[in-house]
């Protein structure tokens, strides 16, 4: 396991930042991490190649494992999580990383408002897009123009995030209770 512990990733990040030809950032973002998706998020993920061809590059990451929610314990939480969220064309995928990182003690990478709200409620730790970006920053890994350079071209995406996000990163930051800088 490496220094971070483990990360299971929604569909949402990997969708956007591949659309945004930003996937070596994301790469950077989530350094320290053993990182893996689930076999629901993949399935979502190839849905989406017809639309956004760059979406292909997800589905091939070396450094992304895939890995089963198959085991009884995890199809559980998947019920749960399922009976929360909504239904099986649209949160699967982000049921399937909450049940997951529960399961195994490991963090999940969801930006969904309510995927966040039932994974903390549940006591799993949640990393979302924009606390990784602000992250990054004060770690020196972006500079203030690059991370506000990422969240426009992820926001082009349709990434959902905050109108004053998209338009002022560290003024949204600024704002949060408590603040991100």
């Amino acid at each position: 396991m490496s220094s971070k512990g483990i990360l299971v990733f929604d569909t949402s990040p990997l969708n956007h930042f591949a659309r945004a030809g930003e996937l070596a950032t994301l790469r950077m973002l989530v350094a320290g991490f053993e990182c893996v998706t689930t076999h629901p998020v993949h399935g979502e993920l190839r849905l989406g190649v017809p639309e956004y061809p760059a979406v292909e590059q997800a589905l091939e990451l070396d450094w992304v494992s895939v890995v089963h929610c198959d085991q009884l314990d995890e199809v559980y939480l998947f019920s749960l999580y399922m009976n929360r969220l909504g239904n099986i064309e649209r949160n699967a995928g982000e049921a399937s990383a909450l049940a997951w990182a529960e399961a195994h003690g490991a963090a999940a990478y969801v930006d969904d408002k309510e995927g966040c709200k039932a994974g903390l409620e549940r006591g799993v730790r949640v990393h979302r897009t924009l606390q990784l970006i602000i992250a990054a920053y004060r770690s020196g890994g972006l500079d203030e123009a690059a991370a506000q350079k990422l969240v426009t071209s992820l926001a082009e995406t349709d990434a959902r995030f905050p109108g004053l996000a998209r338009k002022d990163l560290f003024g949204w930051a600024r704002t949060r209770n408590p603040p991100l800088l």
